[in-house]
């Protein structure tokens, strides 16, 4: 293959208006695709910029999200935020997604371009947004962080292991310990879902729900139980009678739907993961079950590693977190700074930012972190 900084060529900006420059890429294989590049007031000398890593599924630079006068635009909230600090901030398109008129999404998706969109392509994608971005005058002296959430802690730190991309950081939310196979498990084997009710229910926080905690007349889990569990009996849960609630039976409950997944992955039958379980495509599956997890990539970094991850993360397991913590002790290495955040799910209670106009305390965490890196 020609190097890979031969053929990603700059194209001018195709668009700029009050809320961002539009700009244009070619990736490595010719592909095309549209990015967001938000700059603060002064762009004199820009001394940080970030660029946004997307989790799984489709994904573009400005994300919509809600449905008529609620509608928002996702990362207006962080572009925003982000240059009222003195901070440049980018997002993109993913491979062969635009936008659409559609909720929940908003957008349009050519499954075959997106096809494309595995691993090893959007870290390679994610180089030529750097290279580029690097040659605006603006941006020259300006320090890197890749901002990866979920699927896009993966990526980040791929792209942050090329040392060409002269990453300065990376910022892991919603951190992503394991390979992608066992986080499917790990989500449908009854883990996941004990993460909220626990929150909940377990008094005792021993890990498991007793038929006396689910049954409580304490408010806050009374109105739970009946309003969001439409007041399901205890026994209802207690699938293997054991007078607890715990992942195990969740694990039963999931399992039908789980076996569908699991018969539609292994039969390559693209249309039902996409229409039934999540919009991702086979050699998105078959790539992520091969790859090299975390939490030994990380170890191989020596740039500074800041993880924000909910403690009530219900899509990546929060025990990654502290995994990580012993594996760079062991190591002796001293370059990564975790942060784990009590009551935060997987996207740091981002909900809160746009319905009670509160920042949360991850959210703030990670806007602090950004603006002391950019001073020192």
């Amino acid at each position: 293959m020609r190097s890979l900084l031969l053929i990603c060529l700059f194209l001018a900006y195709a668009t700029t208006t009050d809320a961002g420059e539009i700009l244009s890429f070619r990736l490595f294989d010719g592909e095309m695709v549209d990015g967001k590049l938000s700059l603060p007031n002064e762009t004199a000398e820009i001394g940080e910029l970030v660029i946004y890593v997307h989790g799984t599924g489709p994904a573009t630079y400005d994300n919509p999200r809600g449905s008529g006068s609620s509608k928002f635009n996702y990362f207006d909230y962080f572009a925003d935020e982000f240059n009222r600090r003195g901070i440049a901030f980018f997002t993109y398109n993913k491979r062969g997604v635009t936008f659409g008129p559609e909720p929940p999404f908003y957008d349009q998706v050519d499954r075959e371009k997106f096809r494309k969109a595995v691993p090893s392509a959007e870290s390679h994608d994610l180089a030529t947004y750097i290279k580029t971005l690097r040659r605006d005058r603006r941006l020259k002296k300006a320090k890197i962080v890749l901002l990866g959430w979920s699927e896009g802690t993966i990526l980040a730190a791929m792209a942050g292991e090329n040392r060409s991309n002269k990453i300065t950081a990376l910022f892991l939310n919603g951190y992503v310990h394991d390979t992608m196979t066992d986080v499917i498990k790990w989500q449908n084997t009854g883990f996941s879902a004990m993460v909220n009710l626990r929150a909940i229910f377990d008094a005792d926080k021993n890990g498991s729900i007793s038929r006396v905690e689910y049954e409580s007349d304490e408010k806050t889990v009374a109105d739970f139980r009946i309003r969001r569990l439409q007041n399901a009996q205890f026994p209802q849960f207690d699938q293997n009678k054991d007078e607890l609630i715990d992942a195990a039976d969740f694990a039963l409950l999931q399992a039908p739907k789980y076996k569908q997944t699991l018969d539609a992955i292994q039969k390559e039958d693209e249309d039902w993961i996409w229409k039934n379980y999540f919009r991702v495509s086979i050699p998105w599956l078959k790539e992520h079950d091969s790859l090299e997890p975390n939490k030994e990539r990380l170890l191989r970094l020596k740039i500074p590693i800041f993880i924000f991850h909910g403690e009530a993360d219900a899509n990546c397991r929060v025990e990654g977190v502290y995994d990580l913590r012993k594996r760079f002790d062991a190591a002796r290495k001293t370059n990564l700074h975790e942060s784990v955040f009590s009551g935060h799910n997987h996207d740091l209670n981002f909900g809160d930012w746009v319905t009670k106009k509160q920042m949360p305390e991850g959210i703030r965490k990670m806007f602090e972190t950004a603006e002391l890196l950019k001073k020192n």
